[in-house]
């Protein structure tokens, strides 16, 4: 929907710009492009924001997998130990096996809720900073409009109109 969005407003804008009456008028139409996931990955920002959700995300594996390995011991002993027990002891410990695999299963959950939370906040904190380089090179360079390369749906861009290595340096100058 938002792809659509965009590209729909950029064909108005297109058709509008194109138009004779305007095109006497105005200066010539420049676009950009940035290709933010580029920025993310090459930027000591990005990269030092990505090596910390890396290190969540294996903090939670590991503590999954833990939890795992504790559920399937469970598991192994109540199948050793129930042909020996009584009936209601047999139900006591399937009932103490379900609980901990639903709190297993609420572990999986809670742990992917959490490295998702993350990642959008990342996505957020690095917009909000890459923000202004991009307003800033857009001014010098004179740009009406800079499209995301990674969020729209592009067909065919120009290398020339790609200020990515440019935001990627003046990232890690800010700092």
């Amino acid at each position: 929907m938002r792809h659509a969005r965009t590209l729909c407003m950029a064909a108005i804008l297109a058709a509008v710009f194109a138009s004779p009456s305007f095109a006497q008028a105005a200066e010539p139409f420049q676009i950009g492009a940035v290709n933010i996931g580029y920025v993310a990955r090459t930027s000591r920002t990005g990269k030092a924001a990505i090596a910390a959700l890396d290190a969540f995300g294996k903090q939670k594996s590991i503590e999954v997998q833990s939890k795992a390995e504790e559920l399937q011991k469970q598991q192994s002993a109540f199948q050793k130990q129930s042909a020996t027990m009584s009936p209601r002891a047999v139900v006591d410990l399937q009932r103490a096996f379900e609980k901990s695999k639903l709190e297993f299963d609420r572990l999986q959950q809670d742990a992917q809720a959490e490295i998702e939370a993350m990642q959008t906040k990342f996505d957020a904190d690095f917009r909000i900073k890459l923000a202004p380089i991009v307003d800033e090179i857009s001014k010098e360079k004179g740009l009406h409009f800079v499209f995301g390369i990674d969020q729209a749906a592009i067909v065919w861009w120009s290398p020339a109109v790609d200020i990515s290595d440019e935001c990627v340096k003046r990232l890690d100058a800010a700092k």
